[in-house]
């Protein structure tokens, strides 16, 4: 599994996205980072080279932190479990509300392109866990039986799964101390 989270860069054009590949034993296998427009439409394709530059044909799913990252850049589930025929779950602790009216607000004249895309991601659900934090589940490629199952295992405390977790840690690190 990969894990997909982002850090924000104080006053620049760019968030920082991390992956984290994980292992079913939580044992870290990898990791990949790439840069994000903020307010752009380029998260999905950002993600898609994050995933093609790991060369890795062991992955069993995609795991995101957020459909709606860097500014209202909306990851597009669909395009990534399609491209990669994999299932990919989006994880968020609390629901998308007044989405389009946010749209509409920040980007008048591409806001309906952005809203389809959202639209396309479906409604998130809540998903209570063991640790006593509920979730917001979004996905494709999977039935919501599995995804429950999933992010269940994964997340250890709290309502991170554990992919997610080390993934936005990585991402804090490289805001922090950044490649150049």
């Amino acid at each position: 599994m990969v894990g997909i989270a982002e850090s924000g860069l104080t006053g620049s054009v760019h968030s920082i996205l991390a992956g984290v590949v994980m292992r079913a034993d939580l044992i870290i296998d990898g990791l990949t980072w790439d840069m994000v427009s903020i307010q752009g439409t380029d998260a999905s394709d950002t993600i898609i080279r994050m995933i093609r530059d790991l060369s890795r044909s062991d992955l069993n799913g995609i795991l995101l932190r957020g459909t709606i990252i860097a500014g209202y850049n909306i990851v597009d589930l669909t395009s990534l479990h399609e491209t990669f025929q994999l299932p990919v779950i989006s994880v968020t602790n609390e629901p998308q509300e007044n989405l389009r009216e946010h749209l509409i607000h920040t980007f008048p004249s591409t806001w309906e392109r952005r809203w389809e895309v959202a639209q396309r991601n479906g409604t998130p659900q809540s998903v209570s866990l063991e640790t006593g934090a509920t979730v917001f589940l979004q996905w494709k490629g999977s039935d919501k039986k599995i995804v429950k199952g999933v992010i269940r295992r994964l997340t250890k405390f709290g309502g991170i799964p554990e992919p997610l977790r080390v993934a936005r840690l990585f991402a804090r690190a490289l805001v922090r101390n950044p490649i150049s």
